[in-house]
């Protein structure tokens, strides 16, 4: 009996396939490659990336998916691991490309893998969308142009002057209030590679412009002794540290500098109010954290408390960096809204122009999201204040970019 109802069973199938074939031919697919740290010492900030392209991919997928020249496709997302190696990255891209086909890629979250990645997107014409500004020192007229290398890469965050600029008046406003006489000399505490090189030589100069005597001092990457170098910082007597880029190396580095009782004050970029709850992190001292751009923990916009929802809702972790992944999640929908516009899949030169045109409110912003001519966006910077002797207590700001860049940075 079990043989003959199976085949009864196989015979219903194929008498219903023809019912069901079209409903299925309808859905095109559209490949998509997400290119981040999900290990290695960036880790923190590369699971974002996937977790916003999960939560996008879903939510697009489920409203039906992208209406493109008569078909509907559906994204499919081929996540790879860089290990926060650039030989890894290097090999990623190239499977992605050469291999799968995708058409756009989501990554890296550091300079150079992303300018890696560039040259091997760029020549292939895929889009890369990378939440790293750092990309503004390569970013110019010739290499945006029509058969420039970058001209299919975006840049998904603001151009570093204007987060530096934003950040610096915050975190400074903040401060200032609580300390014992106007603060003068800052120390920017950063690691020693390509990005936080770059990102902090913009800190540096925003700082100035606020009136502060700058002192830089570089710790080798993968650091997690940073007492000696702190030590070395007590002894210039600053009055705030500025622990900058890395919010994984600073989740280390601010305890040893609370022993050692190294400023009077300190400021944590990149970590945010939710962590340090979460860490029951204290100081006697007053201390600022700032988000890239708003904060899981501590944001004064209902539109972006509902995105945190469902972003930690599909499992995403509640990290350090956590609202990195706003970086990323906007502009899989301006994608797919380019996509319709230029009704093709394969005409990527024509949906970089509609991306260049495109005005779209997202949530990452308040107003509505526009490239610029280098491919660069522009929103602001939200800082928080911590109240002395408190793991939850904050007091919050939006502080908008800088009209120009400051004295002596060139804005690359």
């Amino acid at each position: 009996m079990k043989p003959r109802n199976l085949s009864a069973a196989i015979v219903a199938a194929a008498l219903a396939w023809p019912a069901i074939q079209p409903a299925l031919a309808d859905d095109e697919e559209l490949k998509i490659g997400v290119v981040a740290a999900e290990s290695g010492s960036f880790v923190s900030a590369g699971n974002t990336i996937v977790a916003a392209a999960k939560l996008a991919t879903q939510q697009i997928n489920d409203a039906g998916g992208i209406k493109i020249g008569g078909k509907t496709y559906k994204i499919k997302l081929y996540i790879r691991d860089n290990r926060t190696d650039v030989n890894v990255t290097i090999a990623a891209a190239r499977e992605l490309v050469d291999d799968i086909g995708v058409k756009a890629i989501w990554g890296t979250e550091t300079h150079d893998f992303s300018v890696s990645m560039a040259k091997i997107t760029g020549a292939a014409k895929v889009l890369q969308f990378s939440g790293n500004s750092s990309l503004g020192a390569v970013l110019d007229d010739k290499s945006v142009a029509p058969g420039g290398w970058l001209h299919y890469t975006f840049q998904s965050e603001p151009q570093e002057w204007q987060r530096s600029g934003s950040t610096a008046k915050g975190v400074l406003a903040l401060l200032t209030p609580l300390m014992a006489h106007p603060p003068k000399h800052s120390v920017v505490f950063v690691g020693n590679d390509a990005t936080g090189q770059y990102l902090s030589s913009h800190y540096v100069k925003a700082l100035e412009a606020e009136g502060q005597q700058v002192d830089l001092v570089k710790y080798p990457p993968d650091t997690t002794d940073f007492s000696p170098l702190l030590t070395r910082i007590k002894g210039m007597n600053p009055d705030i540290v500025h622990f900058w880029y890395n919010g994984d190396s600073t989740l280390t580095a601010f305890p040893q500098a609370l022993k050692l009782d190294v400023a009077p004050a300190y400021f944590l970029f990149g970590v945010d109010p939710g962590i340090y709850q979460q860490r029951q992190l204290k100081s006697d001292k007053p201390v600022t954290l700032s988000c890239v751009p708003v904060c899981w923990g501590s944001s004064p916009y209902p539109v972006v408390q509902d995105y945190f929802k469902k972003y930690f809702d599909l499992g995403a972790s509640k990290g350090p960096q956590s609202s990195v992944s706003l970086l990323y999640y906007d502009y899989f929908f301006m994608y797919a809204k380019a996509l319709e516009e230029v009704g093709s899949i394969d005409k990527p030169d024509a949906v970089v122009d509609a991306i260049l045109k495109m005005s779209y409110q997202g949530v990452v912003s308040p107003v509505p999201l526009t490239f610029n001519a280098h491919h660069q966006v522009t929103f602001a910077t939200e800082v928080c204040l911590v109240k002395p002797g408190t793991s939850d207590q904050f007091n919050c700001t939006v502080e908008q970019p800088p009209p120009a860049p400051p004295p002596g940075d060139t804005g690359g």
